[in-house]
């Protein structure tokens, strides 16, 4: 018990320091019920997702929330910046008991937390409190006794030429998607969308997506987002005079992929979106905007938006 309540006074005095705002009380936390954290559902039109809770004013939210399959469990990532001084970085996370969610605490899986779809491993890149980025991507798997010692994935040591691994996600066949380094691309920052196999209990060799997706002459494409049956990415860039924009690519049955699709006035603005991700059930996209500077929000959004572009596109092809 006492533990717990100096995680909940730790979080608390963080959250105050931070943003600037009143610390909201373990009451109203706990007032949260239901599924994602008991938010409105969204339509067609994106929505901030959770304000005050997670997109909370004055802070970076660096990644879309991570939700576990059975909706209990979520993991995001908080940046905070002073002037004048280094970012903190920060993992949070909550969870529903008896569908009641509890106040955010301070994770100890700092950078890009994602779930498995099976939701018994949570993957992250070790930074501040764990250190090791250098090795690449870590997971921890769950137990009955809660979540393992990190275990490190060896991407990096075996393919020492990616130099680091960000932006995970998975297929149902386990098929990993991230970016990485891709020397000589040609693309802003060396940046390179990847593809790498789940053979034999191990990582293939990535391969690197082709040119439609990773498009060079300075272009910036990165923070992918696989869908778990494989069938499109999304993945931010700033192709065509873009700030910086959400597009999808689809694959086609023999495994090549279309041309790039922006996703249209309805998501991108002019202030930069990243960070696309799926929902567990599949019913919504998640991404980040920057809504002011040293400000970025999760946003959230039916993802019939996907649908409604792949039949456009399906009738264009024919």
């Amino acid at each position: 018990m006492k533990t717990n309540i100096l995680k909940i006074s730790v979080m608390l005095l963080f959250w105050f320091c931070v943003t600037g705002i009143q610390a909201q009380s373990t009451k109203e936390f706990s007032a949260l019920k239901g599924n994602y954290l008991g938010q409105p559902p969204p339509g067609d039109v994106p929505v901030v997702f959770a304000p005050g809770i997670i997109s909370v004013d004055s802070t970076i939210e660096h990644g879309s929330p991570t939700f576990s399959p059975d909706g209990n469990e979520v993991f995001w990532q908080s940046n905070y910046r002073q002037s004048g001084k280094e970012t903190q970085i920060f993992g949070m996370t909550m969870c529903r008991v008896n569908n009641k969610w509890t106040v955010p605490e301070i994770s100890l899986y700092d950078s890009g937390p994602v779930f498995s779809l099976d939701g018994k491993r949570l993957y992250f890149l070790p930074i501040g409190k764990n250190k090791g980025q250098e090795n690449g991507p870590h997971f921890v798997e769950k137990g009955d006794n809660g979540w393992s010692e990190p275990i490190c994935m060896d991407l990096i040591a075996r393919f020492p030429e990616l130099k680091y691994a960000h932006g995970l996600s998975f297929t149902n066949k386990g098929t990993l998607y991230f970016f990485g380094h891709a020397e000589g691309l040609g693309t802003m920052n060396d940046f390179g969308i990847y593809r790498s196999e789940f053979i034999n209990g191990d990582y293939a060799k990535p391969e690197l997506l082709p040119s439609g997706i990773n498009a060079a002459d300075g272009v910036l494409n990165w923070t992918p987002f696989i869908a778990p049956d494989e069938s499109y990415l999304l993945f931010s860039s700033n192709r065509l005079n873009a700030q910086q924009d959400l597009f999808i690519c689809f694959r086609l049955p023999d495994g090549t992929w279309t041309e790039a699709y922006n996703l249209g006035e309805a998501i991108n603005t002019d202030r930069g979106e990243r960070f696309p991700s799926l929902s567990p059930d599949g019913k919504y996209l998640f991404f980040t905007r920057w809504v002011a500077p040293g400000n970025e929000d999760v946003m959230w959004v039916s993802s019939d938006i996907i649908n409604k572009l792949r039949e456009k596109i399906k009738n264009e092809i024919k």
